[in-house]
C-alpha cells in the first residue's frame, strides 16, 4: 500500500484544479446554508438546529457525490491514462484506495461550512456533544459509502456523465427502498429497509452509535471498493 499516499495526493491536486469541484463546493455550501436558515426561526433551540444541520446532507449528498466521483476512473479511461497507471508497479487495490481517500478528504473540506454553522450554534446556547459527534460520524460514514458507489460507477464507463447518472440513479434507488417496504413486515421488507442508508443514519443523529449501523456502512463501502478493484482488474486483462 506504499503507493496509496502518492495517488491520494495526485487526486487532491486534480480536485483543487477542477472547476466542477468548486461548483460542487459552492453549490453544497449555498444549498445547505439555505436549508439551515430554515432552522433559525425563533424560538431557536441549538440542539434541534444542529440536528437539522446534520440531517440536511442526507439529501444534498445524493446529487453532490456523483459529480465529485464521476471523473475518478472514467476520465482516466477516456484519456488512456488508466493503462499507463496500471502498467506501473501499482495494484488495482492501491489505485482504488488512493482515489477513494482523495475524494473523501475533498468531501471533508466540503463539510467545513457545516462545522461553521455548528460553531455558530454553540455561541447561541448550550449543546449536547454526544449527538454532534455521532452525527458527524454518521455523515462521514454515509459520505464514504456514497464515494465508494460513485467510484464503482466511474469504473464501469469512460463517459463521465454516464458515470454520474448511473451513480445518481443507484443512490436514489437506495433511498426509495424504504418506501417500497414501509407497509410490509416480511423478510424481504426487512432486507430492503436494511439496505436503505437513511434507516442507519437516523440513529447517529440521536447520539446512538450502534455496531449494526457501523457494520452496514463498513461492509457496503468495502464491497463497492472491492467490486471497483475487480472491474479494474477485468479491464486490465481485456
Amino acid at each position: 500500500m506504499v503507493n496509496v499516499p502518492a495517488i491520494t495526493k495526485r487526486e487532491l491536486n486534480t480536485y483543487f484544479l477542477s472547476p466542477i469541484a468548486y461548483v460542487v463546493l459552492t453549490g453544497f455550501a449555498l444549498a445547505h446554508g439555505i436549508m439551515f436558515s430554515m432552522a433559525l426561526r425563533p424560538p431557536l433551540d441549538p440542539n434541534n438546529a444542529a440536528q437539522w444541520a446534520l440531517y440536511v446532507p442526507i439529501f444534498l449528498l445524493v446529487p453532490a457525490m456523483p459529480l465529485l466521483t464521476m471523473r475518478l476512473l472514467s476520465e482516466e479511461t477516456n484519456r488512456g491514462t488508466i493503462e499507463t497507471l496500471m502498467t506501473t508497479p501499482v495494484s488495482e487495490t492501491e489505485v482504488v484506495l488512493g482515489k477513494f481517500v482523495g475524494a473523501f478528504i475533498f468531501a471533508v473540506v466540503m463539510f467545513l461550512p457545516v462545522l461553521g454553522e455548528l460553531i455558530f450554534l454553540r455561541f447561541v446556547g448550550p449543546m449536547d456533544a454526544g449527538p454532534l459527534l455521532s452525527g458527524f460520524l454518521g455523515v462521514f460514514l454515509l459520505t464514504g459509502q456514497f464515494i465508494a458507489i460513485g467510484l464503482f460507477c466511474s469504473a464501469l464507463t469512460r463517459i463521465q456523465i454516464a458515470s454520474s447518472i448511473t451513480s445518481f440513479v443507484l443512490l436514489l434507488g437506495l433511498y426509495f427502498l424504504w418506501f417500497l417496504a414501509r407497509d410490509s413486515a416480511g423478510s424481504l421488507a426487512r432486507l430492503l429497509r436494511y439496505l436503505c442508508p437513511p434507516m442507519h443514519y437516523a440513529d447517529f443523529l440521536k447520539g446512538v452509535v450502534d455496531t449494526r449501523h457501523l457494520a452496514y456502512f463498513a461492509l457496503t463501502t468495502a464491497a463497492f471498493l472491492f467490486l471497483t478493484a475487480k472491474a479494474l482488474e477485468l479491464r486490465k486483462w481485456r
